[in-house]
């Protein structure tokens, strides 16, 4: 004797559900399998004559880089005749860093550098201008590095104790300064490019000139980097497009 109409109903609706589960379950694996079918290995890519983005590469061995680059110095402190008002002052050059980087021995890189900026610190009346020439040299991976270099900071026209001409203190001198710091850096490719962000920590010797004070010292300097790597595209196979060969 077959069920009732009811039952008959509610079994037909299982069977319908269970379906229909089982048709979502395999429209959902199907993609992923595609997926899977579709990645394309490095080998692959290395039999076109492709480079695989997904790899990091050491850097090329002749580089140019265009970096915005800060240093900061806390330097002295002034007050005014009654000692009702003092100032203390800040070197802050902030320069456009022109440099090339030289990698050899694999990991070893060389970098001389040039830059020209302004002060941009409250002594800035004192030290309007900057060059500053440097060399850095040390180890280059395929995303950190760590450096040691020299550089100096030219500060031009030099003008001891000058003020703001709005009724502020006399500003800092500081002269002939010498720094020597120590690099670690992140470097990592966009495109066809690298991104560069440096960080240095290390000492400046300066003739600092203020007010009575007229000899040599050492400050602490702490120096920022952030920039852009242009290199020469790698030359590819004729056959293959400019857009395919790697950069």
């Amino acid at each position: 004797m077959s069920g009732s109409p009811r039952s008959r109903r509610g079994s037909a609706s299982r069977s319908a559900l269970a379906g229909l589960a089982v048709l979502l379950a395999l429209t959902s694996a199907s993609p992923a399998r595609a997926a899977e079918r579709k990645r394309v290995t490095t080998a692959e890519l290395a039999e076109e004559g492709l480079e695989d983005p997904r790899l990091r590469e050491l850097p090329r061995r002749h580089r140019f880089r265009l970096a915005l680059m800060t240093d900061y110095v806390r330097a002295t402190r002034a007050c005014n005749s009654n000692a009702t008002r003092c100032t203390r002052f800040h070197f802050v050059p902030l320069v456009l860093d022109f440099a090339y980087q030289l990698q050899f021995l694999r990991y070893a890189m060389l970098r001389p550098s040039l830059g020209f900026g302004a002060n941009v610190g409250n002594s800035r009346n004192a030290m309007p201008a900057i060059l500053q020439p440097g060399i850095h040299a040390g180890y280059q991976g395929k995303l950190l590095g760590v450096a040691f270099g020299y550089s100096y900071i030219l500060v031009f026209p030099p003008r001891a104790n000058a003020d703001d001409g709005l009724g502020g203190l006399g500003q800092p001198l500081l002269w002939n300064n010498h720094v020597v710091a120590g690099e670690l850096s992140l470097t990592t490719k966009i495109d066809r490019g690298a991104l560069n962000l440096g960080l240095r920590v290390g000492g400046m010797k300066t003739h600092l000139m203020h007010f009575d004070i007229d000899r040599v010292r050492w400050f602490p300097v702490l120096t920022i980097t952030a920039g852009w790597f242009f290199g020469p595209r790698k030359r590819g196979s004729g056959a293959l497009p400019a857009a395919k060969q790697s950069p």
